[in-house]
């Protein structure tokens, strides 16, 4: 299995235009070839979202040609920069095979951009297209549904309650639909389910084939299970049909060295109680259950095969209210050791969260 690294682009160009050409120049700049670019940007409503996302497409063809990576547009504001995005690289003698909406690396692993829906249509039916999409790409490169290992949800007002119920429920109910059809007898993939202001609901899939031979699901003994919620923390969906978040606390997933451990979109929550008054308080008990879940401990625990002692190579924080960064920030300069950070602005899944944490631990 090949080793991705990551980088974090940052460009505070005077326009969008500008800054796009920016983000995406410096990723072909990098030695190592780009497979993805996810860009995190601020827009006033959904038809500015189509209009940036057709736009740095087609600057995307424009760069790469047909070699280009994976882009996925979403509307998180930065709380730093014009415009942020993550960008994934693999090494140039790896053989990738190029598609519209998806590339294969080394014929054992996927990497999908931003799939999206018609912004017209529910929630529901959004994640329902998405979901369709995704199958239909894992069924024609021979991938299982559950060699799924990592999965991105972006949610637009992800706590909204409209007559079909929460928009978080909504798309819960379709994954879980789309995921029933197999038994994820290894666990469910590391995922994160977070909000955005617009583009409806955008999905991200990493997988990697025959996944149970290659990654293993990581719990966290701190915090209960998402799938297992009690219907106490759901939200009614539709039908008052409420099927919990299916995803794992974390998953280890093989590589050419020690593996990387994929960590699911973390908030301050013991059990399954929210817990914290403030964003700070949020972030210490956060960084906490993270620092659990990774700790050569856990991983002997689950029987990682490579555990041992692992750092953040990237980490993004989700922060709800923009007035909480600064406190949020310099708490981190004070007691994280993690050089790159993407800080966006975002809904967190309950009302009561104000911050979520992932990470990329090798």
């Amino acid at each position: 299995m090949i080793t991705p690294s990551f980088k974090i682009l940052r460009s505070d160009a005077p326009d969008y235009p500008l800054a796009e050409r920016e983000i995406l120049a410096q990723a072909k700049a990098v030695a190592a070839t780009p497979i993805r670019v996810v860009v995190f940007t601020n827009v006033k409503d959904n038809d500015e979202y189509l209009v940036q996302r057709e736009r740095i497409s087609a600057l995307c063809d424009e760069i790469f040609g047909s070699r280009k990576p994976m882009l996925a547009l979403v509307a998180q504001p930065p709380l730093e920069g014009r415009l942020l995005a993550e960008v994934t690289y693999i090494e140039p003698e790896c053989r990738a095979e190029y598609y519209d909406d998806y590339i294969v690396v080394e014929h054992d692993q996927l990497f999908t951009r931003g799939l999206y829906s018609s912004l017209e249509e529910s929630i529901e039916q959004q994640s329902d297209d998405i979901f369709l999409r995704l199958g239909q790409i894992l069924h024609h490169e021979g991938f299982a549904i559950d060699d799924i290992v990592r999965q991105w949800n972006y949610i637009e007002h992800i706590t909204h309650i409209s007559a079909q119920g929460q928009n978080y429920q909504q798309f819960n109910d379709s994954r879980s639909h789309f995921y029933g059809r197999v038994e994820w007898q290894n666990g469910y993939p590391a995922a994160t389910g977070i909000g955005a202001s617009h583009g409806g609901v955008v999905v991200v899939v990493d997988a990697t084939r025959q996944s149970g031979q290659h990654s293993r699901a990581i719990d966290n003994p701190l915090q209960l299970s998402a799938h297992s919620y009690s219907q106490q923390v759901l939200i009614e969906g539709r039908a008052q049909r409420k099927t919990t978040p299916k995803f794992e606390r974390a998953r280890w997933v093989e590589d050419r060295s020690s593996g990387m451990i994929y960590v699911s979109g973390t908030a301050a929550i013991r059990g399954e109680e929210s817990i914290g008054e403030d964003a700070v308080q949020q972030g210490v008990m956060t960084i906490e259950n993270i620092a659990h879940l990774i700790s050569t401990e856990n991983q002997l625990r689950h029987a990682v095969p490579t555990p041992g002692e692992r750092s953040h190579e990237i980490m993004r924080i989700y922060v709800k209210n923009r007035s909480d960064w600064q406190s949020v920030k310099a708490w981190l300069e004070q007691n994280c050791t993690c050089q790159q950070i993407i800080p966006v602005e975002a809904d967190i899944c309950r009302e009561e969260l104000l911050l979520e944490i992932e990470t990329i631990a090798k």
